[in-house]
């Protein structure tokens, strides 16, 4: 007869690992095309640094009907569909547009007032004070809430802000159900359906990688290098596939979860089976690059951050975020996400690129 063994364990308490899900929604890329065509942040890059391209925002731009060009700028800025985004959280998996702009169309309008504030919840009492009163029509509050430092801090928002608030809650949820409505009907019908079936593929594969690694490795997989190891991260995680934000990762968060959208796999967006990977091609277009080369062998060294990169290598924050986004796309660097965002190599990633050039040669030399 064996004996089991017997525990008291008296070390500290292990944290768990932070709730992870996957979750399909065609929305998310139809609010990332409008946060990007309607001008985003000054941290977002140039068109022609996103994978579908500038002729693709271009093209976007132009097919859409001037009544919902209207609409598109009484709205103003692009941030506020960012904003939006957290309302996916309220979806479930495999929502459609029409899903989600018939949800939108269904809320109170003060809630959903209450959600395109949502971005700055978290700031203080007086801020979620004020942003319900403000929500639910009170234009004194809303003026108040405009002199708060953490508004005037992000003005394009602000603004944008402003003009919904001093409409009427119903014109609200007009107004942006009015909006999404034209461009889905204007132009982005047709690519929801193109990238559908992509969608579904890439999420198919992340949830089988999820059954077989540990949560911190399936985000940093998922997300091509960023990690969430770093300070114990602990908050719960949504994941929604995106294309039209590839190569970047796009964060924003609703009252209960992180939300990361995340760039679908290089091999599903590839249809010919004869065409090198195109992770391989940005692999090796990233290494051949003397600046680039260098910022690899200093984060050899160990992690750091993107002002002790530009010091040390002596370059603008600007050049150096540019490098920094095509290393990320390539897997050459992850993101450490903790109290300060480092940049640290992936040391695996070379033997891995090697492996892969040697079976596209071997598979493909005779042909």
């Amino acid at each position: 007869m064996t004996t089991q063994p017997r525990i008291r364990d008296f070390t500290a308490p292990r944290a768990q690992a932070p709730r992870v899900e996957t979750a399909l929604h065609g929305a998310a890329d139809l609010l990332i095309t409008l946060w990007l065509v309607q001008g985003c942040d000054e941290m977002t890059q140039s068109f022609e640094e996103y994978g579908l391209g500038a002729d693709w925002f271009a093209e976007f731009s132009e097919a859409l009907s001037p009544d919902t060009r209207s609409l598109l700028k009484q709205i103003n800025s692009g941030n506020v569909w960012i904003s939006a985004m957290a309302l996916l959280d309220e979806m479930n998996s495999g929502s459609t547009v029409e899903d989600f702009i018939d949800h939108i169309e269904t809320m109170d309008p003060a809630d959903l007032r209450l959600a395109l504030l949502a971005m700055h919840e978290a700031n203080s009492p007086e801020y979620e004070r004020l942003a319900s009163e403000a929500a639910a029509g009170d234009q004194d509050a809303v003026a108040e809430l405009m002199t708060l430092p953490v508004v005037a801090d992000h003005k394009r928002w602000a603004d944008s802000m402003r003009l919904l608030l001093e409409l009427e809650p119903k014109e609200t949820t007009d107004l942006i159900v009015g909006a999404m409505r034209g461009v889905q009907a204007d132009v982005f019908a047709a690519f929801e359906g193109e990238f559908r079936p992509i969608l579904e593929r890439d999420i198919a594969a992340k949830r089988a990688i999820a059954e077989r690694v540990s949560t911190e490795r399936f985000v940093e997989l998922a997300t091509n290098g960023i990690s969430i190891e770093k300070q114990g991260y602990r908050r719960p995680i949504l994941l929604i596939p995106t294309i039209v934000g590839r190569p970047w990762v796009i964060f924003t968060e609703s009252a209960q979860r992180l939300i990361m959208a995340y760039p679908v796999a290089d091999e599903y967006m590839d249809a010919d089976p004869d065409a090198p990977p195109n992770w391989l091609i940005k692999t090796y277009k990233a290494l051949g690059d003397e600046r680039r080369l260098r910022i690899l062998r200093r984060l050899s060294r160990g992690p750091s951050s993107l002002h002790e990169l530009a010091d040390e290598l002596d370059v603008s924050k600007s050049t150096l975020h540019h490098h920094m986004m095509l290393l990320r796309s390539a897997g050459l660097v992850k993101v450490l996400i903790g109290a300060d965002r480092e940049y640290a190599l992936r040391e695996d990633i070379v033997p891995e690129t090697t492996a892969v050039l040697q079976s596209y040669i071997d598979n493909t030399g005779g042909n």
